[in-house]
């Protein structure tokens, strides 16, 4: 397993209260996909015009997500199928801070990513009456006709650009589990940029394409199910899935 804290030193650090000047609940996202070896090279490329989040000293965490979806998999296929203004649901749990939230991401059909979310007293599948009238509210579905489907798991860092208009996450060691299967793949990292505006080209874009890693959409939810399970459709995510088997597993 790759050691990454070295790595991180340089940088220096944000707090919480840092990072609410960048929320960017409404945003536009590019994701990366890319070997663990390629970190050293990306993370000392941006040591100096980017800011690490630190809590209580540390700069990695751990996240434990539950994605939901109707038993008929509506959220999946409309992902699958390339529809746009296609929803996802999840219940996230902020392992060190043991802080759990239901969360709404809406992707509309220009491209933008909007989340809401709301506080969750305990990280489990189910869903209080106000929970119940979130879910109403803000998306087409409620709570009745949502199933569980994966969990997923990942650590995290953090980085802002020195200017603030930048959010930019690295997912190390992501895995996938049902109640069957459970996968982890050691050697992908998923890098996340989130801008208030797409047509600014981060400086991270530019180091990541110096070093050859082309941007690949990545949706944690679709990708879970469709390396645990068979008989999922998955024609469109087959070019990702193939690269995932070939570079990421062990």
């Amino acid at each position: 397993m790759y050691q990454i804290k070295p790595y991180l030193l340089p940088f220096m650090k944000v707090t919480l209260a840092d990072l609410d000047k960048v929320k960017l609940m409404n945003r536009s996202d590019s994701k990366f996909c890319m070997h663990i070896a390629q970190l050293p090279p990306v993370l000392e490329a941006l040591s100096h015009d980017y800011s690490i989040l630190e809590i209580n000293g540390e700069t990695i965490f751990n996240y434990d997500n539950t994605y939901f979806d109707t038993p008929d998999n509506q959220m999946y296929l409309s992902h699958q199928n390339g529809k746009r203004n296609r929803f996802k649901i999840r219940v996230r749990n902020y392992v060190e801070s043991n802080l759990n939230f239901l969360e709404i991401k809406f992707k509309n059909n220009k491209g933008r990513t909007i989340k809401e979310r709301i506080e969750k007293q305990e990280f489990i599948p189910e869903f209080t009456t106000s929970e119940q009238i979130f879910l109403e509210n803000v998306s087409p579905y409620n709570g009745h006709q949502l199933v569980p489907k994966i969990n997923s798991f990942f650590k995290r860092f953090t980085l802002v650009n020195n200017q603030f208009t930048e959010r930019v996450t690295f997912d190390i060691f992501p895995g996938f589990r049902n109640q069957q299967k459970e996968i982890t793949l050691n050697n992908l990292v998923i890098v996340e940029i989130k801008q208030s505006k797409s047509s600014d080209t981060a400086l991270i874009i530019k180091v990541l394409q110096a070093q050859k890693i082309n941007r690949n959409g990545f949706s944690k939810y679709c990708i879970g199910r469709s390396l645990l399970e068979d008989d999922i459709k998955k024609n469109n995510f087959k070019p990702l899935l193939l690269r995932i088997k070939k570079y990421y597993f062990n």
